[in-house]
């Protein structure tokens, strides 16, 4: 069984929401396919906001501003800050859609995609976080057992 979850999670962390149909012919147990995803989405996350944790860090861009093709990375994501249209745009999103975003990131567009998204975006990433955690359990596996119960349930 921990064989199935392994594959379950690497499906999910290559294909996404999209490996649930998938991962029920390696295993036809609901909560087998919805660990192994849930897994899998949270190791895929993991790894993106590490590397959004290094690439927004402080340190970082001081030393990427030293080679040009870096410093012109910065200067977009720091001419942002500056933009009030941006900075209205981004509160709006963080204040009334980030939540919902986070909760249902899992089905679509995925989670990976989504931390790729908030990172790029500079949106609260702790609010994104805990809404992730919760949309990882509660929306994926209730697409699991629905998955389950329309398709492979035996009948």
């Amino acid at each position: 069984m921990f064989r199935n979850i392994i594959r379950i999670a690497i499906l999910c962390i290559v294909l996404g929401s999209a490996s649930i149909p998938l991962s029920f012919q390696v295993n036809s147990s609901p909560f087998v396919v919805w660990f192994g995803n849930a897994l899998g989405s949270l190791l895929s996350a993991m790894v993106v906001i590490y590397i959004g944790d290094r690439i927004t860090d402080k340190r970082f861009k001081d030393k990427a501003k030293k080679h040009r093709v870096s410093r012109k990375v910065v200067t977009v994501f720091e001419t942002g800050d500056d933009n009030k249209h941006v900075q209205n745009i981004r509160g709006f999103i963080n204040k009334h859609g980030l939540r919902l975003f986070a909760f249902f990131c899992p089905v679509f567009p995925g989670v990976t995609l989504s931390t790729v998204a908030v990172y790029i975006f500079d949106l609260d990433k702790k609010t994104y976080k805990r809404w992730m955690l919760a949309g990882v359990f509660f929306v994926s596996g209730a697409y699991v057992f629905a998955y389950w119960f329309a398709f492979v349930k035996p009948h």
